[in-house]
């Protein structure tokens, strides 16, 4: 049967809203940006993004808290372990580097003065 172009789009996207299940847990999703916990994979779109291990650590403990602040020290004693010697300026730098990837996204990562860095979806 002949559709438009619209019609084959529209059916597109529902498809590709049944694959991505808001109900799992393993999928952080805000707008058009994809984290997979289980594969520690994420994307904009579908176009993957080349997130470091400590980047997409971060980018996922703020996803999957939105709205959240969290100091320096906690997203240090989150991600890395004991017996890593890190400065709080590190996290700093981690952030600066994820907001660059992530794009239009980037800017919804929010320093609070004073207190740390949070994600918000309003």
């Amino acid at each position: 049967k002949p559709f438009s172009i619209r019609e084959v789009i529209a059916r597109v996207k529902a498809v590709l809203r049944r694959i991505v299940d808001k109900e799992d847990p393993a999928i952080l999703q805000f707008e058009k940006l994809y984290i997979d916990s289980v594969k520690k994979r994420a994307f904009i779109d579908s176009t993957e993004l080349p997130l470091t291990k400590k980047e997409f650590e971060i980018l996922s403990l703020l996803l999957s808290h939105p709205g959240q602040v969290f100091s320096r020290e906690e997203i240090l004693s989150k991600i890395w372990t004991d017996e890593v010697y890190v400065l709080d300026r590190t996290i700093d730098v981690n952030i600066t580097r994820l907001r660059k990837k992530i794009g239009e996204y980037g800017k919804r990562i929010v320093t609070r003065l004073g207190y740390g860095y949070c994600f918000e979806t309003a």
